[in-house]
């Protein structure tokens, strides 16, 4: 069985490709905006509750918030 990694955070990517700011996000999911900026960098890992509510916003999977391999 293999087994994934997981690589680089793709939110700032989303976030430009949905037209949205750090501090919009922050707005719509209710997580603080330094906690996003955090995760945008790549500074800290999200939870898989966390990954699963930004990525209801950004109208894509939470999967597809960061690179795997």
């Amino acid at each position: 069985m293999a087994y994934l990694q997981q690589g680089k955070c793709l939110l700032q990517h989303h976030l430009d490709k949905f037209g949205m700011t750090q501090v919009e996000l922050a707005e719509k999911t209710g997580i603080h905006k330094n906690q996003i900026s955090l995760y945008a960098k790549g500074s800290k890992g999200m939870s898989l509750t966390t990954a699963v509510a930004i990525a209801r916003v950004l109208k894509c999977n939470a999967q597809d918030l960061y690179e795997w391999r």
